[in-house]
């Protein structure tokens, strides 16, 4: 009867819905509370800015190589931004300029003003967050959506991806500095954040007003499209194809016998000359 769709317009690209397709993109993101105290005197008192690290919930940091690891810290340790990095284990030493931690209030830090920079996975729900709350992201796509979801920022102009098997001293020193240097980043991504918000309705105002109509009018059966009554064969188009096979059938079966019977005529000749040539 209803499907609600996490995303949006101002993310995905414009394609036309049955009116029992909502987007709803976004309806996730809360209004943020205050940081805890520690992590907002860190952040507030970081002028050059912070930079968020963070694989998501999936990805056990620990378990990455230690050649990508080292590359990373030596990098980001020689950035003047402060680093806050999602690292799931204990007793491990980190430059002075980071700040560690197994969990981290992900929409308060990426809505804090000197939030500069998101290196993220790319999944579909921090990708929303970053593009609601207007920061421009560094994609490490590791799998499902997240290498659409790293094609697409990179596509509007809000981010850029690299693949984690590739990363290098060399491409990360170049992503890092493009993405906080080049102004177009940011403003690409607080454009996409502007249309984000400009909606009439709350995201999930509107999934509440759908669900109960749908309760209302027991299914609401009159928004279903056509397309969702129709046999198998037919919304397969399984008669069409049919008739096309039958079709191409006959013709090359009237080929096939006209080329006989022409063969077949002009083959009496030359047996009838060859016989008259023996007697």
């Amino acid at each position: 009867s209803l499907l609600l769709s996490n995303g949006h317009e101002s993310i995905n690209p414009a394609v036309p819905y049955v009116p029992n397709i909502v987007n709803i993109g976004g309806y996730h993101v809360n209004p943020t509370k205050e940081l805890p105290k520690g992590l907002k005197d860190f952040m507030d008192n970081a002028k050059e800015g912070v930079i968020y690290f963070s694989l998501g919930s999936n990805v056990v940091p620990s378990t990455m190589p230690k050649e990508k690891k080292d590359i990373l810290l030596n990098i980001l340790s020689s950035r003047k931004e402060k680093i806050l990095w999602k690292w799931d284990e204990k007793d491990v030493r980190f430059p002075d300029n980071f700040f560690v931690s197994s969990w981290f209030p992900q929409q308060e830090i990426l809505a804090h003003p000197n939030c500069k920079l998101f290196i993220t996975h790319g999944g579909g729900l921090s990708t929303i967050e970053t593009i609601y709350l207007g920061v421009p992201i560094l994609a490490f796509p590791l799998f499902a959506d997240q290498k659409l979801n790293a094609a697409r920022a990179a596509s509007l102009g809000i981010g850029r991806t690299i693949r984690f098997s590739t990363l290098d001293k060399e491409n990360l020193e170049e992503a890092l500095t493009d993405l906080l240097e080049n102004p177009k980043y940011r403003e690409n991504v607080k454009l996409r954040s502007k249309l984000m918000h400009d909606r009439p309705i709350k995201p999930m105002d509107l999934a509440n007003y759908w669900i109960e109509y749908i309760v209302r009018h027991n299914g609401a059966k009159h928004l279903k499209v056509a397309g969702a009554r129709m046999p198998i064969y037919k919304y397969l188009m399984l008669d069409v194809l049919g008739v096309l096979v039958g079709t191409c059938v006959v013709i090359f079966y009237l080929l096939a016998v006209l080329c006989c019977r022409r063969n077949s005529k002009i083959s009496a000749p030359i047996i009838d000359k060859n016989k008259r040539k023996k007697e």
